[in-house]
């Protein structure tokens, strides 16, 4: 069978692409008409496939769907990893990594409403969606996680469970995330961003704890 230079036989290079041609033109779709609306024959059509063909890549609407969801997380990861690369201290790390969450969200608004509707950021979802979601999230918290971490170790932030910390924050850019979807924030993506660090950081309290 032919390879590749990286390896990969033409078959699977051929099955890649075509995957992520669905994806993306699922993603286009369901921006537009949202889950219920969004059948595979729509999505084929907009692929520029049979409807059959894409059956050979998806069981159903609902893996298409964990797919979509998975290829646009991992497109946030990576900007949030390059946005904190480019930080020296935490602070900067947690608010760059914050703020290109939410640039991500507000750049693909219709479809982060669409698998909202499905209740992908909820703990009901169906079974795939929620075990993606999972997953996902996992992978966020562990992102960040490693930067407090980090900020601990230089002394920037004072001793705390990580994973424990991580998770407050991630939250909390997740209700960010939610806020600015149901209603035009009138907020920038920078305020929130900052405002969400600096809770995080220092809390609501006015003087130090002794």
């Amino acid at each position: 069978m032919p390879q590749t230079r990286l390896g990969r036989t033409k078959e699977e290079v051929l099955k890649d692409f075509r995957t992520d041609e669905i994806v993306q033109a699922a993603r286009r779709v369901i921006a537009e008409l949202g889950f219920a609306d969004a059948s595979m024959e729509r999505i084929a059509h907009e692929a520029g496939v049979a409807k059959g063909t894409i059956y050979l890549y998806f069981r159903n609407k609902e893996e298409l769907l964990a797919h979509v969801a998975e290829h646009g997380f991992a497109v946030m990861l990576e900007r949030a990893r390059a946005a904190a690369s480019r930080e020296r201290s935490a602070e900067g790390k947690l608010a760059a990594l914050l703020r290109a969450g939410l640039e991500h969200s507000s750049a693909n608004q219709a479809i982060f409403r669409a698998l909202q509707e499905q209740r992908l950021l909820a703990p009901e979802s169906p079974p795939l969606l929620a075990a993606t979601l999972e997953r996902n999230l996992e992978r966020l918290v562990s992102f960040v996680a490693g930067v407090i971490e980090q900020g601990t170790r230089s002394g920037e932030l004072r001793a705390c469970d990580p994973r424990r910390a991580s998770r407050f924050l991630v939250e909390s850019m997740r209700g960010a995330i939610l806020e600015r979807l149901r209603e035009p924030s009138r907020t920038s993506v920078q305020a929130d961003a900052e405002a969400i660090v600096d809770f995080f950081l220092h809390g609501v309290g006015a003087t130090e704890p002794k």
